[in-house]
């Protein structure tokens, strides 16, 4: 088995993700906004659009290196567990969880015509938890191509769904 060339970037970084070198595991960590939950104009830019726009401008680069990778093109999305499941006092970061779960499902539909995979992986407290690693080591073993478009829980038992109003 070939060790593969993982790129980390930060969606909540000010760094622009095409300084990064082009890899085939993209792997992406939205930590979430900091500071309290308000609504202001201000905030969906640096909240919500910020991260979005990184995470496809990072897809984007890298998108030559993931396709020609031969069945070993990846894109991992890290966020927080508590947004991905609903946290009412962070509406923002909610939406971006949200918004990056259907981003990595259209990523997966595109990359399955390559042999890549794309899933989002939630975390508890931190994004590099053990099992996060172990299971971010899984997803992009040469052999996981067919685990694509997951949301995937790796956060002390909250692996049980959503919330739904």
């Amino acid at each position: 088995m070939t060790t593969s060339a993982f790129t980390t970037i930060d969606l909540t970084a000010t760094t622009p993700p095409a300084d990064a070198p082009a890899s085939s595991v993209v792997v992406l960590v939205y930590r979430g906004a900091e500071g309290d939950p308000t609504l202001d104009t201000a905030d969906l830019e640096r909240a919500v659009v910020d991260p979005l726009m990184a995470a496809f401008s990072a897809v984007q680069h890298h998108w030559t290196a993931i396709t020609e990778a031969r069945h070993r093109g990846r894109v991992v999305v890290l966020a927080p567990a508590s947004a991905a499941l609903g946290d009412p006092l962070r509406p923002l970061d909610c939406a971006v969880s949200g918004a990056l779960i259907s981003f990595v499902r259209s990523v997966a539909i595109e990359l399955q015509r390559h042999g890549g995979a794309a899933n989002a992986v939630f975390y508890d407290t931190d994004p590099n938890e053990p099992a996060v690693s172990e299971l971010i080591a899984a997803l992009t073993a040469e052999h996981a191509a067919a685990v694509t478009g997951q949301e995937i829980y790796a956060a002390n038992g909250t692996d049980l769904g959503r919330l739904h109003p």
